[in-house]
């Protein structure tokens, strides 16, 4: 969060309202003193914020028009889910008919809420700008490629959302998938056996005692999936893989399932196969085995 974005949020928690008289490029709206909750200002402020600004002439300044849409993204994060979606959808609603502008604010959400440039990702936020940029016939199709490749991986990965089919083959050399798996605890697993860390993250995961009494209980199984061919050498680099983990390899798997955090990440699912975490590290996929384990 930027100098400019802190000070918005201060005053809007002690309920200061600046427009035209601060350093902004369009005047903001006045919230009523009657709200008094920050979350409930924020939800004002998420359905109001563009009520000034005249969208057809604004983007003439996108520099300008850049920087209100950080403020406008650290509004939204402290807005309740719905009223942020909400607000979203309008705002790309109104800007249909402008698609190179539209297009410009789904950059801009890109780099805030899903690129390498991200502070946080915030997935269920980003995907309604992806999926307009779709949906609009006005946008060129090369342009909205990158848009659309996000948007189905996105919608297949959210967290609470049934995980999706991925094929893999196994170590065995049989022909395997996801969908067949299933634990109390799904940890799945998705690595390089060439990358260190993907190493070192499989030496602490079959180390762990609380772990592995969750798979002797038969609670939670381990998924291992190598993000490339099942080759001879791939089969003879995974040999030393634990017995009691599935090993498998798919080269395509991020072309199912959202892997743009690279390797190794952890994902976990429950018993009827929702994704409960996303992006895990392995200390946190070990924390998850230690309160398991506490229950």
């Amino acid at each position: 969060m930027n100098f400019k974005q802190l000070i918005f949020g201060i005053l809007l928690f002690i309920g200061i309202s600046f427009g035209a008289k601060a350093d902004t490029y369009f005047p903001y709206p006045i919230i009523p003193d009657s709200i008094k909750i920050f979350q409930n200002r924020c939800d004002y402020m998420a359905k109001h914020f563009w009520d000034f600004c005249e969208l057809s002439k604004a983007f003439s300044a996108k520099a300008k028009m850049a920087n209100e849409f950080n403020v406008y993204i650290s509004i939204l994060r402290n807005a309740t889910p719905d009223s942020a979606i909400a607000s979203v959808k309008c705002l790309t609603k109104k800007l249909e008919k402008q698609p190179s502008d539209q297009l410009f604010i789904a950059e801009c959400a890109e780099g805030l809420l899903y690129g390498d440039t991200a502070e946080l990702w915030i997935d269920e936020l980003y995907l309604p700008f992806a999926e307009a940029i779709v949906a609009n016939k006005r946008v060129d199709k090369a342009r909205k490629a990158r848009f659309a490749h996000q948007a189905e991986i996105l919608k297949k990965s959210l967290v609470g959302s049934t995980a999706p089919s991925i094929p893999y083959t196994s170590r065995e050399g049989h022909k395997a998938n996801l969908d067949n798996d299933s634990a109390q605890v799904l940890v799945v697993f998705f690595n390089d056996p060439d990358c260190d860390d993907c190493n070192m993250a499989r030496v602490r995961l079959d180390a762990d005692i609380s772990m592995t009494e969750l798979i002797q209980e038969n609670k939670a199984k381990i998924v291992s999936i190598s993000l490339c061919e099942p080759t001879a050498e791939w089969r003879e680099a995974v040999a030393s893989y634990p017995s009691t983990w599935t090993v498998g390899a798919n080269p395509d798997a991020d072309l199912s399932i959202d892997l743009r955090n690279g390797t190794p990440d952890f994902y976990i699912i429950d018993k009827n196969h929702k994704i409960r975490f996303k992006h895990l590290q392995i200390e946190q996929v070990l924390d998850v085995a230690r309160q398991l384990k506490k229950r």
